[in-house]
């Protein structure tokens, strides 16, 4: 019966699942992630979590959609609520070559095991996450690059305002007492190329043309034949005037080259980008990240609910056993879940419709604005989750966690309390033991003493020998063996004071 309870409420929670808006369907089981990664002030690398300081990198965008959608190949289940596939890929169902094993035990491995997979996914998935902001970065260098080179050769185009004023010069100085010649026509005017991001092309090509017909007339001045008749001939006033021209405009020419030269180098590099693209594609990889982050505490409350049966952690914390406490979060993962899954399917659908489809790629090649825009909704959205995953799943799961590790702690100390006792009373038993044993050669010591003193008058037969008179010699000897005797007990004394 309570196997069945069990079944039927893992049952209930995946029909929940899948019926909610997309669905999913999660096993109901864990423990807590090991950290294994860099963790800094509590934020960890693993899930994402840490700051990542990213430098532009030119990673593609079909390696962007390459990489979200390896992780959204291990979520695809869980999106679309397959409960059998969940089953059979994840609880290992077909890896039990001798039958399937229905113990406890065999149930923890595998919801460990699941919850390292997706501990897993959830690293790779931080790494895309710092990969697409490297792309963000990226697009956005590379952009504002060709803007300011756009901005730098604009500038320098401006300055035909110098050249049509030495047109006038040169125009009004080509005049003979028969005939007035306008020579050249002025170029593009400063109004002509303002605005945002007007055409710079046609005014290049009337100051390229302008240079090409000043070069000309310059060679024609030099004919010496050129003053034969009174309708052609040149005062002394208009050479200096096309001299001057010409020097501006050779001087123009050289510093709007290189400067148009980088402008367009860098406006085909900015152009082969668009950092709305890597935007929706790190909008794609949080929504990830924020699902796998569920899931894998689905699978790790889900272990320890199991490792806890039957096992003696298994005690009473406020009025109830840690597995009440672990499996009373499972409700919340579930709804989170769901939560975070519909905004992953949302992301989903913006990465497969708009992809290759940004409108403001199609009309300017200013996208400050529009990114400024996404950026700003994406924050927003993104701190709100920050709150309501708190609320909703991450700090009840601390809390229980927080109960478990105070138990775990708790039972550490009074098994370290109960060894310190009983190496106390092994110490205090050795003490007393070692005691008993020196007061014993104390007491044979003073009975061997009296023994040597009452046969000392027997060796006055022996004076004559001139040998020692051993008799004389007892009682020092009696009161050696005692002082060795004292000493002897003296460490173990000191043992006792120490206690």
């Amino acid at each position: 019966m309570f196997n069945n309870r069990i079944r039927t409420a893992a049952l209930a929670g995946a029909i929940a699942i899948s019926t909610a808006a997309s669905g999913v369907a999660i096993p109901a089981f864990a423990q807590e992630t090991n950290p294994t990664f860099n963790i800094n002030n509590g934020f960890n690398d693993a899930d994402g979590s840490t700051t990542q300081p990213v430098e532009p990198v030119n990673h593609t965008e079909e390696t962007l959609r390459d990489l979200t959608d390896s992780t959204g190949a291990y979520l695809k289940e869980f999106q679309y609520g397959n409960v059998e596939e969940i089953v059979e890929a994840y609880l290992q169902v077909q890896a039990s070559a001798d039958g399937f094993d229905p113990s406890e035990q065999a149930a923890y491995e595998a919801f460990e095991a699941a919850r390292v997979r997706a501990s897993q996914e959830l690293a790779a998935s931080a790494e895309t996450i710092t990969k697409t902001r490297e792309s963000v970065a990226y697009a956005l260098k590379v952009d504002r690059e060709a803007t300011a080179a756009f901005e730098a050769y604009l500038s320098a185009l401006r300055q035909v305002s110098v050249i049509n004023d030495l047109i006038a010069d040169a125009n009004a100085k080509n005049k003979t007492d028969f005939a007035e010649i306008e020579l050249y026509d002025v170029l593009y005017t400063d109004a002509d190329i303002s605005g945002d991001a007007p055409l710079l092309a046609p005014a290049y090509k009337e100051l390229k043309d302008l240079q090409a017909e000043v070069d000309a007339d310059f060679e024609w001045l030099g004919e010496f034949a050129i003053d034969n008749n009174e309708d052609n001939y040149v005062i002394r006033t208009h050479i200096p005037a096309v001299e001057a021209l010409k020097a501006a405009i050779d001087s123009l020419v050289d510093t709007v080259e290189p400067l148009r030269a980088d402008a367009i180098a860098k406006n085909i590099e900015a152009q082969k980008s668009d950092v709305l693209v890597p935007q929706l594609f790190l909008e794609r990889a949080t929504a990830q990240r924020d699902t796998l982050r569920v899931v894998e505490a689905i699978f790790s409350t889900s272990a320890r609910y199991v490792e806890l049966y039957e096992n003696v952690e298994n005690v009473n914390v406020e009025n109830k056993t840690l597995r009440q406490h672990y499996s009373s979060l499972i409700p919340n993962l579930f709804i989170a879940a769901v939560g975070n899954i519909n905004e992953l399917n949302n992301a989903d659908q913006a990465a497969r419709e708009l992809f290759l489809d940004w409108d403001t790629d199609l009309t300017t090649n200013d996208e400050d604005e529009a990114y400024y825009q996404a950026k700003l909704d994406f924050a927003i959205e993104t701190y709100a989750k920050i709150l309501i995953n708190g609320e909703v799943w991450q700090e009840p799961l601390a809390y229980v966690q927080n109960l478990d590790a105070g138990a775990r702690q708790e039972a550490a100390d009074r098994e370290t309390e109960r060894a310190a006792d009983a190496a106390y009373r092994a110490e205090q038993f050795r003490i007393a033991q070692e005691t008993a044993d020196a007061q014993k050669a104390l007491a044979e010591a003073l009975v061997n003493a009296g023994n040597n003193d009452n046969g000392g008058d027997n060796s006055s037969d022996d004076k004559g020998t001139g040998s020692s008179d051993i008799g004389t010699w007892g009682p020092f000897a009696a009161i050696a063996a005692i002082i060795a005797a004292i000493a002897a007990i003296f460490p173990f004394l000191s043992g006792i004071v120490k206690f």
